[in-house]
């Protein structure tokens, strides 16, 4: 097994503050009340962001695009407001010196243009100081199904001339877990991050578990 791929944010990113104030000032704009945007993100566990606040703005009632609110109130918010989680950074450096390719799929824009700026996390990735330990990052733009759809990973494993026995796929909510088996890759959650609701037991169990990033690591020499 020489193929890792990871999730990105609440896995190697740590960027739920700045999601949490993003979202809040749209709810508070939406006039949205009885829910909170901290709330309203631990419920997703990984369902497609927009389609959650689209049933969220049809239910309520809203005219304004959610959606397009939060992109506007997170994107242009300039650098500064995410990190790496500690770490992760030692984690893919030792994957790296071990001779792994590795890979990110996210249901994250991976690089667009918004209102006439470049956006997505590929400028992320380079603010954190990691874009180039990837050899291929597949982003909400790249498919057409998101996780818990198999397509993205599908596409990362052909990306990296990679079958899908040879690839661990780690990631912190279901979806990852789900996606990783319908590619047919093991899977491994990674609990380092958001700590996961009680509902995510209904998940289908991972193949591993990793309390740190640098059980990762310690995973991938076991199954070598």
């Amino acid at each position: 097994m020489n193929t890792v791929i990871f999730d990105l944010d609440d896995t190697l990113l740590d960027s739920y503050g700045a999601r949490v104030r993003s979202l809040a000032a749209v709810f508070t704009k939406a006039g949205v009340t009885g829910l909170t945007a901290d709330a309203f993100l631990r419920g997703l566990r990984g369902a497609p962001f927009n389609r959650s606040l689209e049933e969220l703005r049809q239910s309520r009632g809203l005219e304004a695009d959610l959606f397009i609110s939060y992109r506007r109130a997170y994107w242009l918010a300039g650098p500064g407001h995410v990190s790496l989680y500690p770490g992760v950074r030692e984690m893919l450096d030792n994957l790296k010196s071990a001779g792994c390719r590795l890979g990110i799929v996210t249901n994250k824009g991976r690089h667009f243009d918004f209102e006439g700026r470049c956006v997505g996390c590929l400028d992320e990735l380079e603010e954190v100081g990691i874009a180039r330990l990837f050899d291929t990052i597949i982003g909400f733009e790249d498919v057409t199904d998101q996780k818990p759809h198999p397509l993205g990973i599908n596409l990362a494993l052909r990306n990296l001339h990679a079958a899908p026995p040879d690839a661990l796929v780690v990631g912190d909510s279901p979806v990852d877990i789900m996606a990783a088996k319908s590619a047919g890759c093991r899977s491994c959650r990674a609990l380092w991050g958001i700590a996961p609701d009680a509902e995510d037991d209904a998940c289908p169990p991972p193949d591993f578990t990793a309390a740190a990033p640098g059980d990762v690591v310690r995973i991938l020499a076991e199954i070598l």
